[in-house]
């Protein structure tokens, strides 16, 4: 009797213990905006695919916080060739979350993957055509030319470090479960509704991540972001609506924070339009419109003017100003151009933002000062994202940011054609522009390359395939307890780096 007794005082010390272990453990929720649309880096595009990608897998080098530098990620070390045609990676030990070692042998097959003709990402890639594995830990890349922002992509999420064993054997399936070496390992994906992460105990970084869970939850609206945020529901609200932010400040218990990432917001113009095809009319609607008032009515204060589809960066010109609001001269312009009385034109807006509605109303009012009269469609996100990339447009509200710190990858999307966008779906085209883009890629960086980005960036300004409007800031809002949580240049978040202090 006396055993049992005891037997039973230990299972329930058992238990209670147990329980207390589960009480503390900390989780780590945030509401954003984004469902992902794809965990396979290779398929996807969108913010919210990236950003909880680069939760789960590794890249062989990552930016660092503050954007203007890389820094080592399942790579601790590597040399590249004078001639850049030679680069050597020595990986760190590290492991998969499911605890296999990560070799060379699994960079090769990721970044081969990467460049195959099923990735949307595979011209970063194909320059590398040739590999050495001296041992499992160590990986030598050639290049057939010279490419220099071959490095800088590697950084890039569709570089992802995979393990060719899991994924061949599961194919597709794999990314429903997916197996990397970040700080994070998802446990369950409600679809449009949250994301629950798990810390991997294989992660490289000791002590890190500092919260055993962290739940992404995709909460559309932003003003029902604030509310759970201030109900307790979750920890950290991404994007809150800018005219609340000033109470969000005030608010006992909440922080806010806030950076201005590389990200320019601006309207494509379908040049294939006739009157959008004359660039002195481009050129009148951006000195039709008064980014200041917009910046202030609008972003409340939290943002720049832009001066061109590029988001402030490496290389970037700071002689380059901004179209000045001048509706007269805007009005002479399309005198010129021959449309003294305007034209009408409609525009595709996002209806689920409410920054981009408050524009889109701001905007048609401007360019009906200068007999320019625009017709607001507001489209669900992925309709308005397929209409406009399918060309079936004339004017499309929207915005690009940079997920690396090169402006190689953002100049290529927002101003080459051909190219994958065609200058974003405009199709306007500079041959001039066009050589600078191949040049540039084969200069080593330095102020010659600079200057060729510097050049590239002035054509895209007064060709004005875009109407440039600003540079908002990313904001967010999270319990005064939440340390260490930031916003990115390159707008992604590393939750590992995050602690709970209640």
């Amino acid at each position: 009797m006396k055993t049992r007794l005891n037997f039973r005082a230990l299972l329930l010390a058992s238990t209670l213990s147990l329980a207390a272990l589960s009480a503390e453990a900390e989780t780590l929720r945030v509401a954003m905006g984004y469902d992902p649309v794809s965990l396979d880096p290779i398929a996807t595009s969108d913010n919210g695919s990236i950003w909880t990608q680069l939760l789960i897998y590794d890249t062989l080098v990552r930016p660092d916080a503050t954007g203007t530098k890389l820094e080592p990620g399942l790579a601790e070390s590597w040399t590249v060739s004078d001639d850049g045609l030679t680069i050597r990676f020595k990986l760190r030990d590290a492991k998969f979350s499911d605890g296999t070692p990560v070799t060379a042998e699994d960079v090769q097959f990721s970044i081969e993957r990467a460049a195959s003709e099923e990735s949307g990402w595979g011209r970063f890639y194909r320059p590398i055509t040739r590999f050495e594995i001296p041992n499992p830990r160590e990986i030598v890349m050639h290049l057939s030319e010279p490419f220099t922002p071959a490095f800088n992509n590697l950084a890039l999420f569709a570089a992802a470090i995979l393990p060719k064993a899991a994924l061949e054997a599961k194919g597709a399936a794999f990314f429903d479960a997916p197996v990397g070496s970040g700080p994070f390992v998802l446990k369950k994906w409600t679809r449009g509704a949250s994301l629950e992460l798990v810390k991997n105990p294989y992660y490289w970084q000791a002590g890190k991540p500092a919260v055993d869970e962290a739940v992404l939850e995709v909460v559309t609206e932003p003003s029902a972001r604030v509310i759970k945020l201030e109900a307790g529901e979750v920890d950290v609200a991404l994007d809150p609506p800018l005219n609340q932010l000033a109470a969000l400040k005030a608010e006992p218990g909440i922080t806010t924070g806030s950076v201005t990432p590389y990200r320019a917001d601006f309207v494509q113009l379908n040049t294939r339009y006739a009157p959008l095809g004359n660039e002195k009319v481009r050129q009148a609607l951006n000195y039709a419109i008064d980014k200041t008032a917009l910046i202030k009515g609008v972003l409340y204060g939290e943002g720049t003017p832009a001066a061109s589809a590029m988001p402030v960066m490496a290389y970037a010109d700071p002689a380059l100003t901004p179209y000045p609001y001048d509706p007269a001269k805007a009005k002479a312009l399309l005198a010129e151009a021959g449309y003294p009385e305007g034209f009408e034109a409609e525009m595709l807006v996002d209806s689920g933002i409410a920054t981009q509605r408050n524009t889109a109303i701001a905007l048609q009012a401007m360019l009906a000062q200068v007999g320019v009269k625009v017709k607001i469609q507001m489209l669900e996100s992925g309709t308005q994202w397929e209409t406009t990339k399918a060309g079936g447009y004339q004017m499309s509200l929207s915005y690009t940011t940079s997920d690396t710190i090169d402006p190689d990858q953002i100049i290529g999307f927002v101003a080459v054609n051909p190219e994958r966008a065609n200058a974003y779906h405009t199709e306007w085209k500079n041959e001039r522009l066009n050589a600078l883009y191949a040049q540039e890629r084969k200069t080593v960086n330095g102020p010659e390359r600079g200057a060729m980005f510097r050049e590239m960036i002035q054509i895209l300004h007064d060709g004005a395939p875009f109407l440039f409007l600003y540079h908002p800031a990313t904001v967010w809002a999270e319990k005064d307890y939440v340390k260490g949580f930031s916003v990115l240049p390159t707008s992604n978040f590393r939750l590992e780096d995050v602690t709970i202090a209640k």
